[in-house]
């Protein structure tokens, strides 16, 4: 036989710099994932998770087939029968229609996962179909990780869509808040090697400062120091750092008076929270709150980033708020070297214009808010325990709700109760374990791609489109097709095509906004078109989305937040001086649920996803490292192994999300080193989340440690 070997450009879909791969490719088989020297952004720069993923694509456990449930799902392994797609999908159709015309339409619901973002025929599928089925009960993890951020774009610019990144090629300040990018490569800025973006500011004479509980692996003498925070008190420095830029005259004015609007009413609220009353929760000395107020407003050009560990908190809409007035009062908004919009191939911010000020809505549980389309995913589990129109039938697209939202237990009860789950996915995961179907899907080396999610968010705009690098593996199918396929057996969608070129219709209009094409990018090296980076203020030409193009420093919908501010300062500034704090620890060994069935990534210590305390709080708690501890709150306790990290700040307790696959039995790497799901410990219900943004609080939770006896 024939030896046929070559070398595929593509690009990984894991994490969001999307580095440009090449898949070395013999007989069908890809045998190995390279850096694309070549790529004409990121020159070679990739990390081990994507170069790793060939195990993901060849892991045995793998989904080949649609797999039906046989017995009960509350027994603890599922009994599973591959069945063929006309058989799962018929059954699925009765099912659904049969729950619709018992319950009503809203019946059916949908949660979808992170993995969706990197598919650019899929990011919207689930969401179109639920609508087309009459429901719009959409549940996310963007409910875990970022809703803050869409909401608080929404009411300040006026479109969910506008995210202005740092522009860390000419910054001469750059502030990092809640990240580490290091482990994480940065979320909502999409960037090659931002270590070394970040190393270049201190060489050119700028300054780098990270806000973080924890002396994380991105600080170091070569980038920048941090400065120790409490947990979830982002709020009290933002607004400090803004009274005293106030309190020098440090505000830009006229930049001000262009661009914005409702400008008094930060003010108003700025003031309530001087450098030393913020110290007071913080932790941070009044002086260094003055000095990064000093810095960044005086700097030639400063710019200001932050990340889950402030989404995650109880006010992340007015933290991210704070964040973007900082920007901009101090005319760093729209300039170069501080925050920028960079559109990419495709203006993304007018399709996340909003012209509904609240979107509170009337539901079973209360008026609540739907933010892009998403519900509280903290409600999922009251949504189906509800009296009055209740969840019945989920259908999940490459989600994990089980390991990935709180109350893991609190879910399993509410599933019970569901007379139909179907899972979507490439692995029969935890979720899926509990599914009466699980689908399987393509891996991004199986299917074309564009890197669409780039779009508002690349420091170094670029648009590259991937071929499918291998066919799908036995009956493996993209997520849009399934979808198509069980609205075509409900009869409301024609039969799809495999590789229909529908899939890419919306992504040609997209493309031609730029003069480009899939058969253009084909063409070219990498099949990558580097493209220009608009003016930088173009952030109020291209980006504002309200009606009178003006920034709205204080919108209406944060009175009640701000007012809770309040409140919350008052709790904090009161709480006891031992009162530990949870935090959430990224780590190179995972990425959010993803990635656990690698033998790879199961190293030392780190497969148990151990509970990490400063040294200092062990030995007041008679701990030592190894030891077992108890870790328990007013929402659960769970058990894990200790780990010392005297990069913690003292009174931060830190694990790892996303794990505890004991019952995961169609992972058999994962299950022999299940590792231990904190988010048991998380809040539930109706006070667990933020109201402005359906956010789940999921860091600065209050925890007791204990040995176990």
């Amino acid at each position: 036989m024939e030896n046929n070997s070559r070398k595929v450009p593509t690009f990984c879909r894991i994490c969001e710099p999307g580095c440009g791969l090449l898949a070395n490719v013999e007989n069908g088989k890809v045998l190995k994932l390279e850096p694309d020297k070549n790529h004409p952004v990121h020159k070679g720069f990739a990390c081990h998770k994507g170069l790793t993923f060939t195990q993901v694509h060849n892991d045995p456990d793998r989904l080949d087939r649609p797999l039906r449930r046989l017995n009960q799902r509350q027994d603890d392994k599922g009994d599973f029968q591959a069945v063929s797609w006309d058989e799962a999908m018929a059954d699925i159709a009765t099912r659904i229609q049969a729950i619709q015309a018992k319950y009503g339409d809203t019946a059916v619901a949908g949660f979808y996962g992170n993995p969706t973002a990197f598919n650019s025929t899929s990011t919207t599928a689930l969401p179109q179909t639920l609508a087309k089925l009459g429901s719009r009960r959409v549940f996310s993890s963007a409910t875990q990780d970022c809703s803050n951020k869409m909401a608080g774009s929404e009411a300040v610019f006026g479109t969910s869509l506008l995210h202005p990144i740092p522009d860390l090629l000419h910054s001469d300040y750059f502030l990092c808040i809640g990240g580490n990018p290091k482990v994480s490569h940065m979320s909502f800025v999409h960037t090659t090697a931002p270590m070394d973006k970040i190393r270049d500011i201190k060489k050119r004479g700028g300054k780098v400062v990270f806000l973080n509980p924890r002396n994380i692996e991105s600080s170091t003498p070569a980038t920048g120091e941090v400065l120790l925070i409490k947990p979830d008190t982002d709020v009290y420095f933002l607004a400090a750092v803004i009274h005293h830029v106030l309190a020098i005259n440090a505000v830009d004015r006229l930049h001000v008076e262009q661009y914005g609007k409702n400008v008094e009413g930060l003010f108003d609220f700025v003031n309530r929270y001087s450098p030393e009353r913020a110290a007071a929760v913080t932790g941070i000395d009044a002086v260094d709150i003055c000095q990064v107020a000093k810095d960044f407003s005086q700097a030639k050009a400063a710019s200001i980033h932050m990340s889950t560990g402030v989404n995650m908190g109880r006010q992340g809409t007015l933290a991210y708020w704070l964040l973007n007035m900082l920007s901009f009062i101090t005319g760093n908004l729209g300039r170069k070297g501080g925050n920028i919009y960079s559109p990419g191939f495709f203006s993304i911010s007018a399709l996340g214009k909003s012209s509904v000020s609240d979107h509170y809505m009337d539901s079973p549980l209360g008026k609540i808010r739907a933010i892009s389309g998403v519900l509280p995913g903290n409600l999922l589990a009251d949504f189906i325990d509800a009296e009055h129109e209740p969840i019945r039938a989920l259908i999940i697209n490459s989600g994990n709700p089980l390991l990935s939202m709180a109350g893991e237990s609190r879910l399993r009860q509410a599933f019970n109760k569901l007379e139909l789950i179907v899972v979507i996915d490439i692995y029969r995961n935890a979720t899926g374990e509990l599914a009466d179907y699980v689908l399987p899907a393509t891996d991004w080396l199986e299917r074309a791609d564009v890197n669409s999610l780039g779009l508002g968010f690349q420091l170094e705009p670029f648009a590259q489109y991937s071929d499918a690098v291998v066919a799908a593996k036995a009956e493996r199918k993209n997520e849009w097709w399934i979808l198509a396929r069980l609205l075509h057996e409900l009869g409301m969608a024609e039969m799809p095509e495999s590789d229909s070129p529908k899939a890419f219709s919306g992504m040609e209009r997209m493309l031609s906004a730029s003069g480009l094409s899939i058969a253009k990018l084909k063409a070219m090296p990498s099949q990558t078109k580097v493209l220009a980076q608009t003016a930088p203020a173009s952030v109020f030409e291209q980006g504002v989305q309200h009606d009178d193009g003006r920034v709205d420093c204080c919108p209406a919908i944060f009175a009640e937040a701000i007012e809770n501010a309040s409140r919350i300062y008052d709790e904090l500034v009161v709480e006891q001086s031992g009162q530990l704090k949870l935090i959430n620890l990224r780590t190179n060994y995972m990425h959010n649920s993803w990635l656990q069935n690698l033998p790879a990534l199961k190293r030392g210590i780190h497969a148990s996803n151990p509970l990490w305390m400063n040294p200092r709080d062990a030995a007041l708690r008679q701990l030592q490292e190894g030891d077992t501890v108890v870790v328990s709150n007013v929402n659960g306790e769970i058990t894990a192994q200790l780990g010392l990290d005297p990069k913690l700040r003292v009174g931060v307790v830190a694990m790892t999300h996303g794990l505890g696959n004991v019952q995961s039995h169609g992972m058999k790497v994962a299950q022999a080193s299940p590792g231990v799901n904190v988010n048991q410990l998380l809040p539930m219900g109706l006070n667990s989340y933020e109201k402005l943004s359906n956010q789940s609080h999921m860091t600065g939770i209050q925890v007791e440690v204990r040995g176990l006896a």
